[in-house]
């Protein structure tokens, strides 16, 4: 920017300089003012997940892959220009430049945060395609939007990539097998976004001596000995000698306990982990003041009597103007928008939650249109891929990494799609991931909010879709813990927004357009959460199926914030710590964007008259014996 200024100040003098030397021929025509310097554009900074491609989508952010644009992956050569070495889920850093709305990449590096055998691998009971597995004593949680490479293969045979097949016992020649983890950071580990296998490998791994091959954690350290021979990084315990480099000015001391860090180690004779590297994770500084930061993760802590506020995201700790608006969101998957003052404290302009993925579909294709850039299943349900959507073909080698077109061309009727979404007010849904598979069911599965006066037995309604439930097994409806419960309970349990899924008869003879008919064999069940770790919970209540047994909508009266209660049509109404505040009523007491997200009334700081009045309209759900369970602002 420098020399931009001082080329148009030197610019200047010469015109000045010309005009002073035109002598005394008087007709002259005066020169032409300098042309003006090139447009400068924004800086901005991004941290998030890479979520398509056709230049690069982070965040659901685009940004325009060009000839000089610097992709860096950890333990390989920089590249320019081509992204063909990311994929959907890695977890990257982007520097970039924006300009009329256009954000240009500079550089794109992406770095895995662990990398070791995978061991102890728990299916979750409900739902065995997530979980939890270990690498290195580290916990890897997988949620419904962890992406698994290809290249992990299908050992269990059961069709698809998922946590199922990192089991030894499926793997073949034994496992365990040698994986890299992309992802958030937790207090024990992490949640994955990218789980990919490392060269094949089944082991060994940590030879020492052998370069690319050790083991890699990235935490929070926990402890260092007294003579420093030791430290432990989120349990890990590494061996500390001479030739462990620290690529940072700390000493190996009680210095380094609470700092986040990243460890390369390889493994001695005897099984220890041998510390080769160590080098600093958390201490984050922005490359300039003037432009734009964007940082998704779990939120792991917020502090806001420290001068200035820190809050600790992804593992790297952010001074920030104002966290008020983070409170109550610990835990949770966030993203923050902001700019660094001067003092590189950022400033927050807007905080989003993520929200639930509540739809999910699994159907075959049974149109393809790849000008308006969607396909439809035979359900009658259109899926429109976006930057957003963190699409995979399961059927490639190279399946992560596909611009929406590429990913288009690649299905054809009756192939079968696996997709998640959020509802949107208008019925639409946002496609946040959607996956081609090889995959010989024939039954169709459709979850989500069940439909607005779409309840009569043996039908509801669930998007555009009616649920027909008419020759289904009475044993066939179950609660969200899969414990049957017979037709005259679900449908007593049964309101409007409840979480519902529905599944056909085996052959899939119930999948037409507009209609889901069980037969006898299909299934009907209440669900819980959708398995995205750090999600508010946005209708938990009373009822077999999760939901609330009474609404009410009025006017706010008689408010006592001693008590936490206030009536609404002549109702009292009791707000305990368990209730849940609508993020409307939240953002209007603080002044703060926060996205679609409900808090627990007693996470918040605020108290019941900070955050209601009375003349206030809401609607009210509660247990049926007054105690709030939702407060919405209507």
């Amino acid at each position: 920017m420098k020399k931009h200024i001082l080329s148009s100040v030197a610019a200047g003098m010469l015109t000045a300089s010309l005009g002073a030397c035109g002598g005394g021929g008087g007709s002259s025509t005066p020169p032409s003012p300098p042309p003006p310097p090139p447009p400068q554009g924004t800086s901005v900074a991004s941290v998030g997940v890479v979520t398509g491609f056709g230049s690069v989508f982070v965040n659901g952010v685009k940004y325009e892959v060009e000839a000089g644009t610097v992709i860096a992956i950890e333990g390989e050569e920089d590249v320019s220009g081509d992204d063909s070495v990311l994929a959907v889920g890695m977890k990257v850093s982007v520097d970039a430049t924006e300009e009329n709305g256009v954000r240009k990449a500079d550089r794109i590096e992406f770095d895995e945060d662990l990398k070791g055998p995978a061991t102890n691998i728990v299916p979750d009971a409900v739902n065995p395609s997530l979980g939890t597995f270990e690498v290195v004593g580290q916990t890897v949680i997988v949620d419904a939007n962890t992406v698994f490479d290809n290249n992990i293969g299908n050992n269990d045979g059961l069709g698809g990539v998922d946590i199922r097949d990192l089991a030894p016992e499926v793997i073949a020649g034994g496992g365990p097998l040698i994986v890299e983890v992309s992802g958030f950071a937790t207090e024990t580990g992490l949640l994955a976004t990218r789980v990919e296998r490392e060269d094949d490998l089944t082991g060994p791994i940590g030879q020492p001596g052998v370069d690319g091959d050790e083991i890699e954690v990235k935490g929070f350290v926990d402890s260092v000995s007294i003579d420093d021979s030791t430290m432990t990084v989120n349990g890990a315990v590494f061996l500390i000698n001479s030739g462990t480099v620290f690529d940072f000015a700390l000493p190996t001391t009680v210095d380094l306990v609470g700092l986040y860090v990243e460890v390369k180690a390889d493994v001695d004779g005897t099984g220890a982990m041998v510390a080769r590297s160590v080098e600093r994770e958390d201490d984050f500084a922005p490359a300039g003041t003037s432009g734009e930061f964007e940082i998704e993760g779990l939120l792991q802590s917020v502090d806001t009597l420290s001068d200035p506020q820190v809050v600790v995201i992804n593992g790297i700790t952010l001074e920030v103007a104002d966290a008020s608006a983070l409170v109550g969101l610990v835990g949770q998957r966030v993203e923050l928008y902001g700019t660094f003052d001067s003092n590189n404290v950022l400033v927050i302009a807007t905080v989003q939650v993520e929200r639930e993925n509540s739809v999910e579909i699994e159907d075959r294709v049974t149109a393809v249109d790849t000008t308006a850039e969607t396909l439809t299943t035979r359900l009658g349900i259109v899926i429109e891929p976006t930057g957003s959507s963190r699409i995979s073909d399961d059927t490639l080698e190279n399946g992560d990494n596909l611009s929406v077109s590429e990913f288009l061309a690649g299905v054809s009727v009756g192939d079968y799609i696996e997709a998640r979404g959020v509802p949107n007010e208008d019925g639409s849904v946002d496609w946040t991931r959607i996956e081609l598979e090889d995959e010989d069911e024939q039954a169709c599965s459709l979850k989500g909010p069940v439909a607005s006066d779409s309840i009569a037995d043996p039908e509801f309604g669930i998007l555009s879709v009616t649920v027909d439930t008419t020759t289904l097994d009475d044993g066939n409806f179950e609660n969200a813990n899969d414990v049957a419960i017979g037709r005259a309970t679900f449908f007593s349990d049964l309101t409007a927004g409840a979480i519902v899924e529905a599944e056909s008869d085996e052959a899939g003879l119930g999948c037409t357009s507009g209609q889901l008919s069980t037969g006898a064999d299909g299934e009907v069940s209440f669900e819980p959460e959708d398995g995205i770790v750090g999600n508010g919970d946005a209708g938990a209540g009373g009822g077999t199926g999760g939901n609330p047994d009474l609404e009410l909508q009025g006017t706010v009266r008689n408010l006592d914030a001693v008590a936490n209660t206030f009536t609404i049509g002549g109702q009292t109404i009791t707000v305990t710590d368990d209730t849940l505040i609508d993020g409307s009523i939240v953002e209007a007491a603080r002044g703060v964007e926060l996205g679609d997200q409900d808090f627990r009334f007693g996470d918040l700081p605020e108290t019941l008259d900070q955050l209601l009045s009375d003349g206030d309209l809401v609607g009210v759900q509660t247990d049926g014996q007054g105690n709030a369970v939702l407060i919405e602002d209507i």
